[in-house]
């Protein structure tokens, strides 16, 4: 009698234990479950991404950012962002990237945007010469862009996967010029000492120097410096 009662109260404990292992199991499963959808239905966030196909753009609105002072002048500059989201394949995305930049003299009352009516995308601004934080600030005498202007691998957006263009301007953000377009990677500039610019840019796979004159903003020369894959096997 003693061992029926003794077998009766294992089997009630095994069942017990198998019913709190079965509720804990299914608990971390839903659990699971609600973190991988959670994960596939969440808002991703990007930038330096400008959807152009309208059509699947649910809602898209323009944010001018703080306005700055460009170093020895009077002018100063914010950078029109464009916010847009859209669905895509598990979820939906919001992307925020710079399509412009205002610049505002308080001397004058005078204001104007760099690129009139521009829709594309500027993936960096460099000013010229650089700014060191560990020295006293330098007096900005241009900036260099690097732009995405069409949606050249017909993905309907424009992101650094599309060709480039290189621009500049003057200090004011006037004087606005295209200098080299085709480009896959702006890998940098610099200010020489004779007062010419020099771009470092990458296009078809090869390293190349630009000489701009400062101020005329024409091409002097450019040159191929180096192929960038064959550099990448050696």
């Amino acid at each position: 009698m003693n061992r029926r009662r003794f077998f009766a109260l294992v089997w009630r404990v095994n069942g017990l234990l198998i019913l709190v292992t079965g509720v804990l199991a299914c608990g971390v499963l839903g659990f699971a479950s609600w973190q991988i959808y959670r994960e596939f239905t969440r808002t991703r966030y990007a930038s330096n991404v400008v959807n152009v196909a309208d059509e699947q753009i649910d809602r898209s609105k323009a944010r001018l950012g703080t306005f700055e002072r460009i170093e020895g002048t009077s002018v100063l500059r914010a950078a029109l962002m464009i916010e847009q989201q859209y669905g895509f394949s598990s979820g939906s995305k919001e992307t925020r990237s710079v399509q412009n930049y205002l610049f505002y003299d308080p001397a004058t009352g005078n204001s104007h945007w760099l690129v009139p009516g521009n829709r594309g995308l500027i993936l960096s601004t460099h000013q010229l010469p650089e700014r060191d934080y560990g020295e006293r600030k330098k007096t900005v005498v241009a900036f260099i862009y690097e732009l995405v202007e069409a949606d050249t691998n017909g993905d309907h957006k424009l992101t650094t996967n599309d060709a480039r263009v290189i621009a500049m301007s003057d200090p004011a953000g006037l004087r606005f010029a295209r200098l080299v377009s085709g480009v896959d990677e702006l890998n940098g500039s610099e200010l020489t000492h004779e007062g010419r610019i020099v771009i470092l840019y990458t296009a078809s796979g090869t390293l190349k120097a630009a000489d701009i004159d400062l101020e005329t903003q024409k091409v002097l020369r450019e040159s191929s410096v180096q192929p960038v894959a064959q550099s990448a096997q050696n």
